[in-house]
């Protein structure tokens, strides 16, 4: 009777089992590592956005103000002999 086999076996099974549960951990690890980093980039992108709408309305009501302020000059050189 040949008892290498099985013997074998007992070392290469445990090995094999414990090889693939720890490449299912590093998945995991990889895929919640690449999760909170979109969610991250997410809430910087909304950041950004909301930013990139104050700045819009901030440019609008300067241009607003400068051409009132160019109305008021020209209107003020009109009656300037």
């Amino acid at each position: 009777m040949n008892l290498d086999i099985p013997a074998g076996l007992d070392v290469v099974v445990p090995v094999l089992v414990f090889v693939f549960v720890s490449l299912q951990k590093w998945k995991r690890g990889i895929t919640d590592t690449w999760r909170e980093e979109a969610e991250a980039q997410t809430l910087r992108a909304d950041r950004l956005a909301e930013q990139v709408a104050e700045l819009t309305s901030e440019v609008k009501a300067l241009r607003r103000e400068n051409a009132e302020l160019r109305e008021m000059l020209a209107a003020k050189n009109e009656t300037t002999p």
